[in-house]
């Protein structure tokens, strides 16, 4: 960051030094070459990890600036300068993240299918079909392609790593990132229900985890507008309208509540790995409504 000469801190544009000392822009033309084999991909997984700690640093430093300007310490005019200074760098690390990870040798897919029964089987176990659900939705998202952008697409590279930050449980990180692909798309006059929907998803997910506060039943509220407003841009998603049903019937223990939400979660045909998940989960509902 440099300091102009009336006093005001602005993000510097072009080159970012990670917490490890080195210049991340000298990585960018080394991690955009040739694909590399499986015997020569140390060095190269040694950059990846350098822009990594980089994405790290950027990340917190996005949150860290959201806590300083709710308490005060920082202006509106520095915060959306500091802010829209991370975000450009954050995209910038995420694009070449990606494009250094496509030139390591092929992995074979992993079994998401198997992975999120398992991990579904021992969440329901301890805390109900909903939570499994949720768990396993998140899990689901972790990794995948996104579609409805253009490729090299910042707000596509966020909504990556915000994905990738609910999956790891950081759903307040993960909130502060769906909430700037909301910024940014609606900035070019669009909407977008995914990130809409995991903003209301994630701002229900820090209620449970005690992140709110004393203002959890505010948030709750606010969570179930988002959600509601993401059924509104595209009213066939499952997510929120099965997410709407966790709510309801996890979270305020109101099963008839529920039961709509999780009847047109079922309709809106939801993906086939999690599918099962869904239709016990109805179940449940049905059988507490009566």
């Amino acid at each position: 960051m440099t300091v102009d000469s009336e006093g005001s801190v602005e993000p510097e544009p072009d080159v970012e030094t990670s917490p490890s000392g080195d210049n991340v822009a000298n990585i960018d033309n080394e991690v955009l070459a040739e694909p590399v084999s499986a015997l020569r991909s140390g060095a190269h997984l040694d950059r990846l990890a350098a822009l990594e700690e980089e994405r790290r640093y950027l990340l917190g430093s996005l949150t860290d600036l959201e806590k300083e300007h709710d308490a005060g310490d920082v202006d509106d005019a520095d915060y959306e300068t500091l802010k829209d200074g991370y975000t450009v760098r954050t995209a910038t690390v995420l694009r070449l993240i990606e494009q250094g990870a496509a030139r390591l040798p092929a992995r074979t897919p992993r079994r998401w299918g198997r992975i999120l029964t398992i991990s579904a089987v021992v969440l329901a176990a301890s805390v109900g079909i909903g939570y499994a659900l949720a768990g396993a939705w998140g899990e689901r998202h972790a990794g995948q392609e996104i579609t409805g952008f253009t490729p090299g697409d910042d707000a596509r590279l966020l909504l990556t790593s915000a994905r990738n930050s609910m999956s790891t449980g950081d759903f307040q990180l993960a909130n502060s990132l769906f909430g700037r692909v909301v910024e940014m798309e609606r900035e070019r006059g669009q909407d977008n229900a995914e990130a809409v929907a995991y903003f209301g998803w994630t701002l229900a997910l820090m209620t449970r985890n005690d992140l709110a506060g004393e203002n959890s039943d505010e948030l709750l509220d606010a969570a179930r507008l988002a959600l509601a407003q993401a059924i509104e841009l595209e009213p066939d998603y499952a997510d929120p309208e099965c997410f709407l049903a966790i709510i309801e019937f996890q979270f305020r223990d109101d099963a008839e509540a529920a039961l709509p939400h999780i009847e047109r979660c079922e309709a809106n045909n939801p993906p086939g790995d999690i599918a099962g998940l869904v239709s016990s989960f109805a179940a449940e509902i049905r059988e507490a409504a009566g």
